[in-house]
């Protein structure tokens, strides 16, 4: 069984069920971030991808009244919150199976490029891209090292990894993304403080923008 298959089968519904007390509405450094550069308003259309019960996106909702949409494969957190938080539109899918057309103003993806099974990870960079309107804005949260690294997954027998890397990169590198901000922190603790290599975690803001110029322009 591939990594693709264990996550969709079993392992989201297991982490939300390790994780559920902590899943309700409240401020974090994305909501922060996101109100810091003032992007969102009540006609803003939010994704964000791997949303488990939605509990981030009810929080943006309390702010800005935006619409939302999320993208999760535990049928156990989607099921959660659509009991909880019914102004929010669910898919039980995963991010590689989501097939969104340029309709977002925002797409969110925090803690879900690690887990993502390296033969499926471009396929995965590119539906995100597809979802988000130009002009619109991109927040990549995860374990955003200068290197690459991928460590074994503990909590299942199966054999499966979670991968460090400057996931950024895999959208800047195409010129049609500008970087507005990345803010770092300690992911264990979740402050300022004590930051290495071992706990890194980084919040970043990209905008979709064409950056290429005219070479009769610039030369």
């Amino acid at each position: 069984m591939g990594q693709f298959e264990i996550f969709k089968e079993y392992e989201a519904d297991r982490w939300f069920e390790r994780n559920k007390e902590a899943l309700k509405p409240k401020e974090d450094v994305i909501v922060w971030l996101l109100g810091l550069y003032g992007l969102l308003n009540k006609d803003s259309k939010v994704l964000e991808v791997g949303a488990s019960n939605g509990y981030r996106l009810a929080k943006l909702y309390e702010k800005y009244g935006c619409t939302c949409v999320a993208v999760e494969p535990s049928q156990k957190a989607v099921k959660d919150g659509m009991d909880k938080f019914p102004f929010i539109k669910f898919h039980q899918v995963a991010a590689e199976e989501m097939g969104f057309g340029e309709e977002f103003d925002l797409v969110i993806v925090n803690g879900v490029l690690s887990w993502i099974d390296r033969k499926n990870l471009f396929k995965v960079v590119d539906n995100i891209d597809k979802a988000l309107k130009r002009g619109g804005y991109l927040l990549i949260g995860d374990f955003q090292l200068p290197f690459f690294v991928k460590n074994p997954y503990h909590h299942i027998q199966d054999e499966a990894y979670t991968y460090k890397q400057p996931y950024k990169n895999m959208f800047l590198s195409s010129g049609s993304y500008l970087e507005l901000a990345s803010i770092c922190y300690n992911h264990d603790t979740k402050d300022f403080e004590n930051i290495d290599l071992g706990n890194l975690f980084c919040v970043s803001l990209l905008r979709k923008q064409s950056l290429y110029l005219l070479q009769d322009k610039v030369l």
